[in-house]
């Protein structure tokens, strides 16, 4: 019994050292994220940065035809301002200098957006969208 208890002190002194090892951090270490996952992070970024950029395309598909009709309109309200005199004259130019100021505000958010980075467009959109909703307007 007495060697028991000999035995056992003499392994509980070698065993405390070891559970009060001191750290210098307070923190834990934080994981490492394995290759594999930052891989496939890395991808599903450059996913998501390609259909943003689909989309933007395909928006700037469907505005062009509409800012191509606004266009002609503006030129057939030019040739209609040419052919009449008087009142009438001076109000076609005024809705002609107001259309050509929106139609100057439009193309430069048209260009604006398709500059812009995937993250970006989905802000500019609404502003190029309203742009031309104004030009419209103006020949109304």
């Amino acid at each position: 019994m007495r060697y028991t208890g000999i035995l056992s002190l003499a392994l509980s002194a070698a065993i405390v050292p070891l559970g009060c090892e001191s750290k210098t951090s307070s923190t834990p270490p934080s994981p490492t994220t394995p290759p594999s996952a930052t891989q496939k992070i890395g991808e599903a970024a450059k996913e998501t940065a390609e259909t943003a950029k689909a989309k933007r395309d395909e928006f700037i598909g469907e505005l062009r035809p509409r800012l191509d009709e606004l266009d002609a309109r503006y030129e057939e309200l030019k040739a209609r301002a040419a052919a009449v005199e008087g009142e009438a004259k001076a109000d076609l130019e005024k809705k002609l200098e107001d259309a050509k100021v929106k139609r100057d505000a439009a193309a430069k958010k048209l260009a604006e957006l398709k500059e812009a980075s995937a993250a970006r467009w989905e802000k500019l959109k609404e502003g190029v969208g309203k742009a031309v909703d104004d030009l419209k307007t103006a020949f109304e």
